[in-house]
């Protein structure tokens, strides 16, 4: 009972890390005509890549993690040449793909809405959405490491990571609710702030990409210089 206490405790944690990445997708989909069925394929996109990252941490939990944040650690403290190149092409693309959208758009005008919403893409966007923040799971790493030192018999391992994941998703799930229990209110609102993020998300993710592209370019060129632009330790 007391590690699944911490396990609820670290979800919930680990949750707020998820919220600002999906709360436009879940808008967008709440506010839609089938908001149940892209929801709820969101939220299970985001649910099973979840638990098969919390599967391999636990069956491989410390040669995993070691290796995983030896590599990240030489990656960030010590990038080869290639790297470096890599990084600074990956910046220089950010840098364009604003402009690159823009044209892409005029070239096309007025195609219709794409129903790029369909269960299927909504799932798959909220699978690629979680595998984007997996740097950032330092909550899962911890939950998962309780999970190896509680050494649980069978699959109860397994169970306890289920239930933590299901926690993950929770304030998911309760937007869903939300809109299941009150169909014409939420409705309306989820509507509202669909078009609202349509609009601004465009321009938002722009302004986004073009400072990421800017810092990968400018530590790339610094590493070159012998200044790197991020901090790295010794």
């Amino acid at each position: 009972m007391g590690l699944l206490l911490v396990l609820v405790a670290i979800g919930l944690v680990d949750s707020l890390s998820m919220v600002p990445l999906a709360l436009v997708p879940m808008t967008v989909a709440l506010g839609s005509r089938r908001p149940v069925a892209l929801a709820g394929s969101f939220v299970a996109g985001v649910y099973v890549v979840y638990v098969c990252f919390g599967l391999l941490l636990l069956l491989g939990a410390e040669a995993f993690t070691a290796h995983f944040g030896a590599g990240l650690a030489r990656l960030w403290n010590q990038p080869q040449v290639l790297e470096l190149v890599i990084q600074i092409l990956v910046g220089l693309l950010l840098l364009a793909s604003p402009w690159l959208m823009q044209r892409s758009t005029t070239a096309k005008p007025q195609e219709a809405p794409a129903t790029g919403n369909s269960p299927a893409a909504m799932a798959v966007l909220g699978g690629s959405l979680v595998l984007v923040g997996l740097p950032g799971a330092v909550p899962y790493l911890a939950a998962v490491e309780r999970i190896v030192q509680h050494d649980p018999q069978g699959l109860a391992g397994v169970a306890y990571l289920l239930v933590y994941n299901l926690i993950f998703v929770l304030p998911l799930l309760s937007l869903i609710g939300l809109r299941f229990l009150f169909p014409q209110q939420a409705g309306r609102i989820f509507q509202s702030l669909a078009s609202l993020s349509l609009s601004v998300l465009p321009k938002l993710t722009a302004v986004v990409v073009v400072v990421l592209g800017l810092v990968l370019v400018a530590d790339g060129i610094g590493w070159f210089l012998g200044h790197p632009l991020l901090p790295v330790s010794s």
